[in-house]
């Protein structure tokens, strides 16, 4: 017979069907031994018996796999992930081969040509909670808002925030902005969005930042007697009938932390990609295709299909809602002054005068500011300009 190369472990496997041909072992011991069955052992046996040793090397040794991946897509992939995806993690890089280059390999392929080479982001991998929450059944039931810092446009580029909002029963992103801080108007801008596209939702889960609740007094987690105001925001949600939940530590939300983690290596790798480096560009894109696909992709049916949503009226004015609102004395000169400026009031038709009138003042989200009468509504003013010495310019 011909002579052949054997491994350790098919000398080994070998030496033992030999023994079991010479009758030192029965099948079954030969089969304990290999750890392999006993019609397998009969197999063995009669293809030693045909081949010699030969007969123990398996019939694809050698052979080329069926679903091999050709060298030179593997070559592709190389050179892509070297040069226009260098900032995608493994599993990001995955779905983008497969969406944009019909590609498609595991993200454990991926890991085992990358990592020789040195190649390829890690994706983080975050600490487990002590407890889980369950998710909330339906979909509209509990939201996230959060404002996440991050250099979103590369490790060269400013830090921003970007503000989102997202869905605890599905998973999903909502709708999100980007500006240079988190801020009071840039939240009440994303609920806007949030309400005009879904509907009214039946509560938010937030951190104690202080445009969310009054912190002053005793500490970010020391809650504030009656005495203290609300916030704007806990009004207008009360307004809304929105309840809110604080949270006492990041990893009380540790979903909406996970989801920012997510897009803080998907998303700053894209708009790296694309080139985008200003908030209302980098905005468009995140609302108009990152956030779309991203649902797609990482969305998950609630438990309870019965959305928790409810229909925005409408007769609910979001701007006048979603607004800081000052209460302001109209002065003897039919003037209101606020935020260091004065304005002149224009009474209505049927008034002589506002005097003493309590007008309330709303600056929205957009950054314009109105003055609201309670009963004979928006009064029309003008701003009054001085000159250098503070004299009003008549």
């Amino acid at each position: 017979m011909q002579e052949v190369n054997l491994t350790l472990a098919q000398a080994e496997r070998y030496q033992t069907i030999k023994a079991a041909l010479q009758g030192a072992l029965n099948n079954e011991q030969a089969a304990k031994a290999l750890r392999i069955s006993v019609r397998q052992v009969q197999r063995l046996k009669q293809r030693v018996k045909c081949k010699g040793a030969a007969g123990v090397i398996h019939l694809n040794t050698g052979r080329k796999p069926a679903n091999a991946i050709a060298p030179s897509i593997k070559e592709q992939v190389i050179r892509l992930a070297s040069d226009e995806y260098q900032n995608y993690n493994f599993s990001h890089l995955a779905d983008t081969l497969a969406e944009e280059h019909k590609i498609k390999l595991s993200d454990e392929t991926l890991r085992l040509w990358m990592r020789p080479l040195g190649m390829g982001k890690a994706q983080r991998r975050l600490k487990k909670h002590r407890r889980r929450r369950p998710r909330r059944e339906q979909e509209g039931e509990l939201l996230f808002l959060d404002g996440s810092p991050h250099p979103w446009f590369g490790d060269d580029g400013p830090k921003v925030c970007l503000l989102l909002s997202s869905d605890d029963a599905t998973g999903k992103p909502l709708w999100g902005k980007f500006q240079p801080n988190e801020d009071r108007n840039g939240c009440f801008e994303v609920c806007a969005q949030v309400f005009r596209r879904y509907g009214l939702p039946t509560a938010f889960y937030l951190d104690r930042a202080s445009q969310f609740t009054t912190t002053r007094h005793g500490g970010t987690h020391v809650r504030q007697g009656p005495e203290v105001e609300h916030t704007h925001f806990e009004r207008a949600m009360a307004q809304l009938a929105i309840g809110i939940i604080f949270a006492h530590s990041p990893q009380a939300r540790g979903r909406g932390e996970r989801l920012n983690g997510s897009f803080q290596q998907r998303l700053v790798a894209e708009l790296v990609r694309k080139g985008i480096t200003d908030c209302k560009a980098a905005t468009k894109y995140l609302n108009g295709v990152f956030i779309p696909k991203y649902q797609k992709r990482f969305g998950r049916l609630p438990a309870n299909p019965n959305s928790a949503w409810r229909p925005l009226l409408p007769e609910v004015d979001l701007q006048q809602i979603l607004s800081a609102q000052h209460e302001r004395m109209v002065a003897n000169d039919n003037t209101v002054s606020f935020q260091g400026q004065d304005y002149q009031l224009t009474p209505p038709p049927g008034r002589c005068h506002l005097l003493h009138a309590r007008i309330q003042v709303q600056e929205r989200f957009d950054g314009s500011i109105h003055f609201v009468h309670p009963k004979l509504g928006e009064l029309k003013t003008q701003k009054i300009e001085f000159d250098r010495r503070r004299k009003r310019v008549a």
